[in-house]
């Protein structure tokens, strides 16, 4: 069975679908597009712990994600968080010593936002947590993703009535976004009128 290594640069840093064509022609056209897809949302300098990574078994694991998607677009929670915990138990498997990798930070996303939506928020908050630590391990300057998980984790706890720790991640959220190069001022104004709702 190919590795991921073969659909990559010699660097790591690029996914090249002609390797994988020439590599394995058991994979569809579509099959190549959605490996490539996965691959092109992992930061370059995470890459090298999936790069020996059995291909078939990582494009089955981010199908399960594709079908946690869909079932979270038809508001089905429970679907969606079948798919996504088989998939973040199947590549923990492969990826034993690689628990915070990079490559699980999406898929606690729509973990703990079906939870979410199931009103099951302390488990929504864990997810999120563990999202947001993964973003904060490996891609400290990606102020703007790490700001949302931020928000999203500061509605969690005003959810359940956590007030202090709330402000906290409101607090957070702000100091974060205004470090980006392309301040979303709109965003910041949101988030300060949130807030100030709490205080």
């Amino acid at each position: 069975m190919g590795c991921c290594k073969s659909c990559l640069h010699i660097d790591g840093a690029q996914f090249n679908s002609l390797n994988l064509t020439r590599v394995s022609s058991s994979f569809t056209q579509d099959e190549i597009i959605q490996l490539g897809t996965f691959l092109s949302e992992i930061p370059d300098h995470c890459q090298e712990a999936i790069i020996n990574l059995p291909v078939r078994q990582l494009l089955t694991f981010y199908q399960y994600h594709l079908m946690a998607l869909y079932h979270g677009l038809q508001r089905e929670w429970l679907f969606a968080i079948s798919y996504e915990q088989c998939l973040i138990k199947g590549l923990r498997a492969l990826m034993p010593t690689e628990k915070d990798h990079y490559i699980f930070c999406n898929f606690y996303g729509v973990l703990s936002a079906s939870f979410l939506a199931l009103g099951e928020i302390h488990t929504a908050i864990e997810g999120i947590q563990i999202a947001l630590a993964i973003l904060l391990k490996h891609t400290l300057n990606d102020h703007k993703k790490i700001s949302y998980h931020y928000y999203h984790l500061a509605n969690a706890y005003k959810r359940i009535k956590h007030c202090k720790e709330a402000a906290e991640c409101f607090v957070k959220a702000i100091e974060i976004a205004r470090l980006s190069n392309e301040i979303d001022e709109e965003y910041v104004d949101m988030l300060e009128t949130d807030l100030r709702t709490i205080k």
